[in-house]
Formats: C-alpha cells, structure tokens, sequence
C-alpha cells in the first residue's frame, strides 16, 4: 500500500512540476525486434517502412548511429538534466540515444548528450547536440516518477566517461557501454527503474521508448 501511495505522489509531483502540455504525446510504433545483439538482428522500422534487413557490424556499425544526412528541429533548450534522446532513420536501423546533460548546454554546438559511442573516440563520451539532428526522428523521453532524481541519474552517466564502447556485453556488466546500455544503468542503478521495454538481455533506443515509465515530451522530424 505504501509504493503504491508513494508512486502516487511522484506523479503528481510530477505533473506539478513538469509542463503537463508536454505529456500523453502519442508513442511511435515501432516493430517488435529479436533479443539479439542489434549488429546481427533483423528489424523492420515502422517510422521508414524498410524490409528486413541483415546487417553487419562493419555494413552499418552497431547503435553508435551517426546519422543519414535526415534533419530534425529538436529543441534541445526545452529539455531537462536526464532526459532521454531517442533518434531514428533509415540508415541506422537500430536508432542511437542519449542522456541530455542541461549543466553543459550553451546551444546547438555544445556537448551536452551523454552517450557511449565509437567515434570520435571509442567509449562513454559527450556528443555534440546538432548530432542529434541528423536523423529522420527525434524522440525526447522522461521518467515523470524520478523528477526528483534526474541531476543524480546526469552525474552517474557522467562518472562513466571514458568506460570503452561494446555491444557485446549484458545490460548490467558495467565495465563497458553502449548508446541505450548507459541512459538503461544510469537509471537503473540510480533510481530501480527498469527502462528496457522488452526486458531482454539487450536494451536497445527502441526500448527506451517503449518503455512504460517513459512519457514523450517532445518529438520532432
């Protein structure tokens, strides 16, 4: 009876202290996707209608995404400390995502999104926010019931900095990162929260959306 009044409150001290216009946005569909490491699996994205496709690690590289030369208009100064950026296309295929930092943010040009990447350098790094435009979609995420939490949720992912990039690790070995892998511990281990939508052994940026504690406070294409 206790967590359920207390999830209660959260929300409500949520909806108080969040711009309520900004929440029930419509979640994209996005296909079902195997529990497979997203460099090997076969998926459909409902956002570009593309078949199902093999891919390899070197044709497409994993979720380090990167951007199809698409555009979006996401309004990154709308955003706060811990909110999750989910972009998507055609080329990547798996999407790429972030964790938005507001403490580094000074405009379009700043890196301010925490995220774990290949280039330009291999691990847990700050990407530059126009990034995030160079794709078809961009998806902005919150977590309603861990307002009171989203600086600490920010501080871990950045106490992982320079943690090398991998795939092919489990969601909860925290010696190395990928893009959704660092926004999915970052909360997890901060706040209890399981993010990953699928609840499979991979959480891919999809699954960030998907997510039931996620609400979209903003989408742009």
């Amino acid at each position: 009876m206790y967590r359920i009044i207390r999830a209660a409150c959260l929300a409500a001290l949520a909806l108080l202290v969040l711009p309520q216009a900004a929440f029930g946005l419509t979640k994209p569909l996005v296909a079902p996707h195997p529990d497979r490491a997203p460099i090997e699996a076969q998926v459909t994205s409902a956002h570009s209608a593309l078949a199902d496709a093999s891919l390899s690690y070197e044709a497409l590289g994993s979720l380090s995404g990167g951007g199809s030369g698409g555009s979006n208009s996401i309004a990154f100064a709308s955003l706060y400390d811990s909110d999750i950026v989910v972009v998507l296309d055609p080329s990547s295929i798996t999407g790429h995502a972030g964790l938005f930092d507001r403490s580094h943010y000074t405009g379009i040009s700043s890196y301010s999104v925490l995220s774990a990447n290949m280039t330009p350098v291999n691990g847990v790094q700050y990407e530059k926010c126009a990034k995030y435009r160079l794709y078809e979609w961009a998806y902005a995420l919150r977590v309603p019931t861990e307002v009171g939490h989203r600086v600490a949720v920010r501080n871990y992912a950045a106490r992982q900095l320079g943690k090398p990039y991998s795939i092919a690790t489990s969601k909860t070995d925290l010696n190395s990162f990928y893009c959704s892998k660092l926004a999915w511990v970052a909360y997890r281990n901060v706040t209890g929260v399981d993010l990953d939508g699928d609840g499979g052994f991979w959480v891919w940026p999809v699954d960030l959306i998907l997510s039931d504690y996620t609400s979209v406070v903003g989408r742009w294409s």
